[in-house]
């Protein structure tokens, strides 16, 4: 008997123990379930969000996101095209989170999850305001939870913190949450590569057919040989993979002095460019058209070559106007070492002189 009362003893103090060193702000939320959706009904009504704001420490809004009639557009960046799949992808985490565990609902707690104020000047998390018209949702996006999957997470304006069975990909700096790829044409599409100088300088890189390596330089001195056919290739790849750093309304740039690039593709797909320096910035401008496209035949009788080209026709007209519809009126920043790829003069691309 005097043994049971010991071992007692020992398990109530144990227990005392426990809950003594469970400080009272680690208690878990009683709003939240194991299991249970963080956002229970988003996953019906993601279709009519139509607002994005991501705001980080000392309530500084990153980026406010639009829905707009065709494309979703970045407020600080004067509406221009943002990234679908971003945004996609965090409507689709925020709809689809479950709750592992709910957590403290103390706010003397929050800073160890990272779900703290967003007005405090050291919050550790981004919040992310969503929503339709006038009703809006705030989620709190903690640290990632430390040796197992989940993100801490806590509703704006609720105490209640959890930890749920994802992690979000919420980009703080605005040009990532906007469409940075302005234009990607491959090499092996590209015929021809025309910059025009101010100074009335021009350089002329072309090839016959896509079958062919290497670009030749049109005009080369009978004096002078190209400094290497990569030198030479390298105007065949100036709109691959063309990312910008910013982008404003076109009309904000003086392009009185602009050098001029065209770009002709097999296809028929032709793409001007302006390029200008302004102080410490590069500056590019586009455009597309397709001036050898042939008409569209309407004989319903045409032969199997015309319904070729003409479906060719529209395969180049359907291009211009993609490219088109998401160029027109802009001007990109630009790398600088984009800009001085595009903008070769035919010294860039010969051998030096040997001197005398």
């Amino acid at each position: 008997m005097k043994r049971s009362f010991v071992y007692l003893a020992v398990v109530t103090l144990a227990a005392l123990a426990v809950v003594f060193f469970i400080a009272p702000g680690d208690r878990p939320s009683s709003d939240l379930t194991a299991d249970a959706l963080l956002l229970p009904g988003l996953a019906e009504q993601v279709n009519d969000v139509n607002s994005i704001e991501i705001v980080t420490a000392g309530n500084n809004t990153v980026v406010t996101l639009q829905k707009g009639e065709h494309q979703w557009g970045v407020d600080q960046m004067g509406g221009y095209r943002a990234d679908w799949s971003k945004i996609q992808a965090l409507l689709a985490a925020l709809a689809q989170a479950r709750v592992i565990e709910p957590k403290t609902d103390n706010p003397e707690y929050y800073s160890r999850l990272g779900v703290d104020d967003i007005t405090a000047e050291r919050a550790g998390g981004v919040l992310v305001n969503f929503g339709s018209d006038a009703e809006y949702t705030g989620v709190l996006i903690g640290k990632e939870a430390q040796g197992r999957q989940g993100q801490y997470v806590r509703l704006h304006d609720a105490p209640g913190s959890s930890l749920v069975d994802r992690e979000f990909d919420v980009p703080v700096e605005t040009i990532d949450w906007a469409d940075a790829r302005i234009i990607d044409v491959n090499s092996s599409e590209v015929a021809e590569v025309e910059v025009f100088h101010p100074a009335s300088e021009r350089v002329l890189v072309m090839r016959i057919s896509a079958d062919q390596t290497d670009f030749d330089l049109a005009d080369l001195p009978e004096d002078r040989e190209i400094k290497s056919s990569w030198a030479v290739n390298s105007l065949g790849s100036v709109m691959t993979l063309l990312d910008m750093e910013d982008v404003r309304p076109d009309d904000t740039v003086d392009w009185t002095d602009a050098i001029k690039l065209r770009l002709l593709k097999f296809s028929g797909v032709e793409i001007l460019a302006d390029l200008v320096q302004q102080k410490d910035e590069y500056f590019l401008r586009l455009k597309a058209s397709h001036p050898a496209a042939s008409v569209v035949s309407e004989d319903s009788g045409s032969t199997d070559q015309q319904q070729i080209d003409d479906q060719a026709a529209k395969d180049v007209a359907n291009e211009v106007e993609k490219i088109n519809l998401k160029v027109s009126g802009w001007a990109y920043v630009i790398p600088k070492d984009k800009f001085e790829a595009m903008a070769k003069k035919p010294e860039d691309l010969l051998k030096p002189l040997e001197s005398s």
